[in-house]
């Protein structure tokens, strides 16, 4: 088995880029991070990740953040859209209202999918006005593309123009079909070129990057073998700042991976933390005070850089750690607790605000006074201190905050499991969020004696790195399992047996059901990509003009009509016909973000095609 695999790696290294383009270049665009990277055609498996600079320190991605001019202008993005956000707030001549800063908007691609996603979704601003979202994305993406063309601009001697150039764009695999778009058309709209960019779901590219960071280097040689053989089952658990994203992929023999299962998941990302860390900022210190620390001009940026530090923090932090006593048998009682303790600094400006709020003088060195008396004046007093400056707190305490997370995602992945067989090797754990050892040892701890648990090295890359992969090898994902139920309208000879008396209709000397759905493809059916169905139809009326297709969606496996619960209509396809018209073969080609539905004259030739129009307000997808 062992040999079998090694064969399978050479042979992926040695298959040349299938990109017809100079390079690839991924964006991957996250809740709470944001970040690009990109490899030449010529060394594929080489890639190259962007290092941004967020003042004190050096990261692979910037915080999705954007500002905009009052004129709803692109004023700047990440860290740069924070520090002048901060600036702005503290300039007397300028009105931070007039401003439009945004943050953690990727969500409203989600939270509104149970309605719809269209060209006039709404983003808010932090000063309570709102633009159009996709406005704000393509502005989001504009920037990172520009960001990359000017990076190769200086890191090379030959010019690289936008032409020169494959995009990929990230998704989550739990979007609608309307979000999917929806991050297209926002591409598009930078000036990126149909035939030139891929949209990749998350999962799948991070699973092609766990295939194959073998390449990148040496020192990724052996990781995952036990994923590698061919017909292993593995999952692909990817934890963001907004979605858990969950997958199940199979290996097989040809090297491509295969999806058994539809992509589940839900709002279990990062940011549910961060949420629980807010409220308990606020019961702690009050609304008043914590309101003043996000939007007062001499705060704000004291207010960034804390949850900055958070994030770092809350990855880091481990409730398992080894006890610093066991190494240290001469430690002190005093020392021992702290080990015990989560530990952040509080910005001297929250112990400002408090001391304005409670009218006396605030003096710096008096800062862990005032933070202590809040603390004791509180109903956390027993799970908290402050010295010099840094919060201390219980680690039992702060684990609270990530347990309610914590148990809705290991509750959906235990009920995931027993659809699947027994055989499943690994559950692969990638995004930020992974990188918490609270939330790795738990989902460890958990299904440990099931299959193995495993976080690969920069595990909050391997999206962005798999994209890049997945540009130039876009067809190691060759199966995917359909969504719906996809088919079109049909008018069969009644069967009393089969029909309700209500869709009876006479049609010339027959008696037609009216509204029947014929299946094309059935919900967690695999399809591959570029898989088309066909079928042949009877012209019913002789004579008409033309013939209209109606194509549907359903949650159903087997839908009957057209007109039932979780049923909708996608659109049509208008197909003239002629006057000796008989039969018209309709198709249906799956296995890419877009469906394409073509119709052909059996008796000209002539085929129609139409690609529907996701965003359109007309369209409102079923619930999942």
């Amino acid at each position: 088995m062992a040999a079998k695999t090694v064969g399978l790696q050479t042979s992926v290294k040695q298959k040349p880029s299938q990109s017809s383009r100079l390079l690839v270049a991924a964006i991957d665009f996250g809740t709470t991070y944001s970040g690009y990277a990109y490899s030449f055609k010529a060394e594929w498996p080489k890639v190259i990740t962007n290092t941004w600079n967020g003042g004190e320190q050096l990261s692979y991605k910037a915080p999705s953040v954007l500002l905009l001019n009052n004129d709803e202008s692109f004023n700047s993005f990440g860290f740069q859209a924070e520090k002048n956000y901060a600036s702005i707030t503290a300039d007397e001549e300028k009105d931070p209202e007039k401003y439009f800063f945004f943050q953690r908007f990727k969500m409203i691609l989600k939270t509104t999918l149970e309605k719809r996603v269209h060209r006039r979704t709404q983003c808010l601003a932090e000063n309570g006005k709102s633009v159009d979202a996709m406005k704000v994305f393509t502005y989001c993406i504009s920037y990172m593309k520009d960001h990359l063309l000017e990076e190769l601009a200086n890191r090379l001697k030959d010019e690289i123009t936008i032409e020169d150039i494959d995009f990929v764009v990230t998704v989550p695999a739990i979007w609608d079909d309307t979000a999917k778009m929806f991050m297209r058309e926002a591409a598009e709209k930078t000036g990126i070129k149909r035939e030139q960019l891929h949209v990749a779901l998350e999962p799948e590219a991070a699973s092609i990057y766990c295939q194959l960071m073998h390449l990148e280097s040496t020192e990724n040689s052996s990781f995952f073998l036990a994923g590698k053989e061919s017909g292993a089952k593995y999952m692909v658990l990817d934890l963001g700042g907004g979605t858990a994203d969950i997958t199940v992929h199979q290996l097989k023999k040809d090297g491509t991976l295969a999806e058994l299962v539809p992509a589940s998941g839900g709002d279990w990302g990062g940011i549910c933390v961060d949420k629980a860390f807010q409220k308990f900022l606020t019961e702690l210190f009050g609304e008043d005070v914590m309101k003043m620390f996000k939007s007062h001009p001499d705060y704000i940026e004291d207010y960034f850089d804390f949850w900055q530090t958070f994030e770092i923090k809350k990855r880091s932090f481990d409730l398992n750690k080894p006890k610093q006593e066991e190494k240290e048998n001469d430690k002190s009682k005093e020392e021992t607790e702290k080990d015990e303790m989560f530990l952040i600094r509080l910005p001297v400006a929250l112990a400002e605000i408090v001391g304005k709020q409670t009218q006396r003088d605030f003096k710096v060195n008096r800062s862990d006074v005032i933070f202590q008396e809040v603390i004791e004046k509180s109903s956390f007093k027993n799970d908290l201190k402050c010295e010099h400056g840094k919060l201390q707190m219980k680690c039992s305490f702060f684990k609270r905050m990530f347990d309610p997370t914590v148990k809705m995602l290991s509750d959906h992945l235990a009920k995931l499991l027993k659809t699947i067989e027994d055989d499943l090797k690994v559950i692969l754990m990638v995004g930020g969020f992974s990188e918490c050892s609270v939330v790795h040892n738990a989902i460890r701890a958990k299904f440990q004696d099931k299959c193995r648990v495993v976080i690969p090295n920069q595990a909050g890359l391997a999206v962005l790195k798999g994209a890049v992969y997945f540009g130039h090898q876009p067809d190691l994902i060759s199966e995917r399992v359909a969504r719906y139920t996809y088919g079109i309208q049909a008018w069969p000879k009644f069967d009393k047996r089969l029909h309700l008396e209500s869709k009876k209709v006479v049609m010339g000397n027959e008696h037609r059901c009216k509204d029947a759905f014929f299946r094309f493809v059935a919900k967690g059916e695999r399809i591959k990509p570029g898989d088309k169905r066909s079928h042949l139809f009877q012209a019913l009326k002789p004579g008409e003009p033309s013939l209209e297709c109606g194509v549907f969606i359903s949650n159903e496996e087997s839908p009957k009509y057209i007109d039932e619960k979780g049923c909708i209509k996608l659109g049509e396809l208008s197909v003239p016909l002629s006057s000796n018209a008989k039969e018209i073969e309709e198709s249906l080609i799956f296995g890419h973000t877009e469906l394409l539905v073509t119709a052909c004259n059996c008796q000209n030739k002539k085929e129609y095609k139409v690609t529907f129009d996701l965003l359109s307000e007309k369209i409102n997808f079923p619930e999942q």
